[in-house]
């Protein structure tokens, strides 16, 4: 059997997983995240360009490539934060000052050499547990025997990989806002800082993998529980206490030493056992998950957007039955 007929047999087998995930992933990003009305979403200009390029087929090679390295939680969230390079970076350019950012605060704040620092510590593990960790998690959930298993044939993943990095690349270089900003030495660095960074997080992604083994085995009493709180815990302080500095205009040193601290009692929190569980990873992505959701409950009601908050409670609800369920089985 040749290579186009296994592409054909393996998209046809797994066509209903791909497309969750394309779907998933720019629907818990954009509209939960609350940074698109619905209504906006679906309008055609907007739906295929975010499910196709810039979240679906990214987010599936990123999902690919774990699942043939066998990679756990932790080391598919630090993949995932070379999407938000490539999201951030690349296409929608928000890590460049200079240049429009729906958030305002983060605008002119911690600018070095061009680029918004604090942003970048925020979006790209940002991206990598919403855009990506948590959507494959879902479908990984309602997809039990698909769950940790390519989906795509290997030739497949590596032509969606090199035509969407080719584009992405193409885009920044030749029809970017960057280029326009910027002088052209220090746009040719944010390219290569965007590069660099990009393979530096594939590396450390490898390491994490070797050195925090994630399996099925033997777990304390209550430990998805504990996982699910943590997950929620970290949502709080990771990502709202860090917004919230940014709107107070802390010292921006004071900021990134905020996010160096969550970041290291993160890793102490995980690293404290010599393998983590794959239930208490998925718990652990479900707590954030509710954190996530439950914030855009409250602030869709505040606001009185009522589609935000709907949906946050649709994403809320169905993120609690999962964490029960797990909790409860064995």
């Amino acid at each position: 059997m040749g290579a186009g007929a296994d592409m054909d047999t393996g998209l046809r087998r797994n066509w209903r997983p791909i497309v969750l995930l394309m779907v998933l992933a720019p629907v818990i990003a954009e509209i939960l995240g609350g940074a698109m009305p619905v209504a906006d979403f679906v309008q055609p200009g907007i739906l295929i360009p975010f499910t196709v390029f810039l979240y679906g087929l990214p987010v599936l090679v990123i999902r690919e490539v774990a699942a043939r390295l066998r990679f756990g939680l932790p080391a598919l969230w630090v993949l995932g934060m070379v999407y938000g390079l490539f999201n951030e970076g690349l296409l929608s350019e928000t890590l460049y000052a200079g240049l429009d950012h729906a958030i305002a605060a983060h605008a002119d704040y911690g600018v070095v050499a061009g680029i918004r620092v604090p942003w970048l510590l925020y979006i790209l593990p940002w991206h990598g547990l919403f855009s990506v960790v948590t959507p494959i998690v879902l479908v990984d959930g309602l997809f039990p025997a698909r769950a940790g298993r390519p989906l795509l044939p290997k030739a497949a993943a590596w032509c969606i990989a090199v035509g969407v990095g080719g584009l992405a690349v193409a885009r920044f270089l030749l029809w970017g806002e960057n280029r326009e900003v910027q002088d052209t030495g220090l746009f040719a660095a944010h390219l290569t800082l965007v590069v660099a960074a990009a393979a530096a997080l594939c590396l450390i992604a490898v390491r994490v993998a070797a050195v925090l083994r994630v399996e099925d085995g033997a777990e304390p009493r209550g430990s998805r529980w504990t996982a699910f709180a943590t997950g929620a815990a970290l949502y709080l302080l990771a990502f709202i206490g860090l917004s919230l500095l940014v709107e107070a205009a802390a010292p921006p040193l004071v900021t990134v030493a905020y996010f160096a601290l969550v970041v290291a009692c993160g890793l102490r929190a995980v690293t404290r056992r010599p393998h983590l569980a794959r239930a208490e990873g998925t718990a652990f992505v479900l707590g954030s998950g509710s954190a996530y959701a439950g914030f855009a409950v409250v602030a869709g009601s505040l606001l009185g957007d009522v589609v935000w908050a709907a949906t946050g409670a649709c994403f809320l609800a169905a993120y609690l039955t999962a964490a029960t369920r797990i909790a409860r089985s064995r």
